[in-house]
């Protein structure tokens, strides 16, 4: 009987920790950050009508970007001055620069907010960064030129995608025990599925996404892509999100100029959407209703409709949009 009072509390705990988590959130800025990599820039929008807000001057080569848990902070790899930039999201100012980190492009973050796991694109490298002490705090050596990283459900794996040996590597944590899983030719980013037992992975050379188990660590299976009208040769897959549910992933296609509708379950593209040109980076908006596309080829935005599988606009950013993240 203790136990089962225990474990109610317990839930109830639980409980009331996320609702506090949802309400220190749940006000958002409602702005849409977008990084140019060769704009040196953060492009603003209102994510209310895509107007433009503010560009906020960077430091060189802003890459990938991602919130804090709060939404108080926005981290920024800055891979030409080998940094991670802190952004307040509020009055969008840098509050902060986090140095000696060797060409950052993407990296994930764990539940609690305290750790950065970044792929080192030119010393083959993943870094472990303690946020409260700016600090390295962990170093693990993968192949070359690491780019997507993912964090699995738990935090007891992390994910790196190495496009120069055609590898993901899953490093348990916090052993470090390295698994190599071979892939197709240039591995670059990874979404895993509701339930964490595949990982997708887009291969951009091989203009396919691979599918791998992760109780075997292994690819179990081949997605390939070829909008109408296209060469194999034209299609290169990078950005990749799935929806919550697990029902539907979405992947930028970059040449072909294409984002590919999959449907998870059966691994069949559904359709294709036309977007600007060199689609990279991916996301959702909060409630999964709306997709926004950074077409780094035709310095814009897409906003795609969810429901309605169709482009909405395109709105102008800065130079060579690279990734986009929103704050509603």
């Amino acid at each position: 009987m203790r136990r089962d009072i225990a474990w109610r509390l317990a839930a109830l705990v639980l409980v009331a920790l996320l609702a506090l988590a949802g309400s220190a959130r749940a006000e958002g800025t409602g702005r849409i950050f977008v990084s140019n990599e060769k704009g040196d820039a953060l492009s603003v929008l209102s994510a209310k009508d895509y107007s433009p807000v503010a560009d906020v001057k960077m430091p060189h080569r802003p890459r990938g970007m991602m919130f804090s848990p709060d939404h108080k902070r926005l981290y920024v790899a800055c891979g030409g001055s080998n940094l991670i930039a802190v952004l307040d999201v509020a009055s969008l100012k840098i509050i902060d620069r986090i140095p000696k980190i060797p060409d950052p492009e993407t990296f994930d973050l764990d539940a609690s907010g305290t750790h950065l796991y970044v792929s080192n694109e030119d010393d083959a490298e993943l870094t472990v960064l303690d946020l409260a002490t700016k600090q390295v705090v962990g170093r693990y050596k993968v192949g070359l030129e690491p780019e997507g990283v993912l964090l699995n459900h738990d935090g007891s794996v992390v994910y790196v995608a190495s496009e120069g040996s055609n590898l993901v590597h899953a490093i348990a944590l916090p052993s470090g025990k390295r698994t190599d899983i071979p892939t197709g030719t240039r591995p670059r980013r990874l979404a895993l599925t509701p339930d964490g037992k595949q990982l997708w992975v887009s291969t951009e050379l091989a203009a396919q996404v691979d599918v791998i188990d992760t109780a075997a660590n292994r690819v179990t299976d081949k997605i390939d892509f070829l909008p109408p009208g296209m060469r194999k040769e034209d299609v290169s897959p990078v950005g990749l999100v799935m929806d919550r549910a697990g029902k539907t992933a979405y992947v930028t296609l970059g040449r072909a100029d294409n984002v590919a509708v999959v449907d998870v379950a059966s691994h069949k593209v559904e359709t294709y959407l036309l977007v600007g040109r060199r689609p990279w980076g991916i996301t959702f908006d909060r409630d999964q209703k709306r997709l926004f596309v950074a077409n780094g080829g035709s310095d814009d935005i897409s906003i795609i409709d969810v429901a309605a599988r169709k482009v909405l606009k395109s709105v102008p950013v800065g130079h060579y949009p690279y990734g986009v993240a929103i704050d509603d």
